[in-house]
């Protein structure tokens, strides 16, 4: 199987500019699964990259820097802590010069309890920043499944959260601290409703989806 690819459109003309590859593509990473873009530069997500000593699905996301003509691979992207089925990548969120990616089968505090990461980058480096989870995190919540940021706020969503039984809920973050700033739960939070499913964030404002309320 193919490992996947990505590509850049101007929307002005609608016409198709880059075509993105990893510079290792490998079959079934799924390159392309999570894609974000800001200015000129593009984050790509590939979870099921077996780059952790062929260890599977750890994942790892790539930064891409292009312009009408040019498309430059600047950096391969990879938790500090990579472990086989952790997905890193899974979900990917890019603002100016920094990244969260997620990896919602991490399991720090116990079996896809998740977390994300947040990078920030330019031109020649790529520098991990924090590790992130949430303050209440338990086996199955997915936090990082979904994430996004804007300016010096990072939302990640953990749909599984049992506030009550996989209600779920989102968390809000300081970019440059990594601090958890607020725990998001929907004000008639319910059994089963995902809620954190997905999110967006856009200055001082946040969206999370629930798609299972009733």
């Amino acid at each position: 199987g193919v490992g996947g690819s990505a590509y850049i459109f101007n929307v002005t003309t609608g016409a198709q500019l880059h075509i993105l590859n990893a510079s290792d593509a490998a079959s079934l990473d799924q390159f392309g699964h999570s894609v974000a873009i800001d200015g000129n530069y593009a984050i790509v997500g590939a979870h099921a990259n077996d780059h952790s000593d062929n260890a599977n699905d750890t994942g790892c996301a790539y930064i891409f820097s292009f312009n009408d003509t040019t498309v430059t691979q600047l950096h391969k992207l990879t938790a500090s802590d990579p472990f086989q089925y952790d997905i890193f990548g899974f979900n990917v969120a890019i603002s100016g010069n920094y990244v969260i990616v997620g990896a919602p089968s991490d399991n720090d505090d116990g079996e896809d309890s998740g977390s994300a990461y947040i990078f920030s980058f330019n031109d020649t480096t790529a520098t991990q920043l924090h590790k992130i989870v949430a303050s209440d995190a338990a086996q199955y919540d997915n936090f990082g499944r979904n994430v996004a940021i804007s300016g010096n706020y990072a939302i990640c969503g953990a749909r599984y959260n049992d506030d009550p039984d996989q209600s779920g809920s989102a968390y809000i973050f300081n970019v440059t601290t990594g601090a958890q700033l607020h725990k998001l739960t929907a004000s008639d939070a319910y059994a089963n409703d995902n809620f954190g499913i997905s999110v967006a964030i856009s200055g001082n404002y946040a969206i999370c989806g629930a798609d299972w309320n009733d």
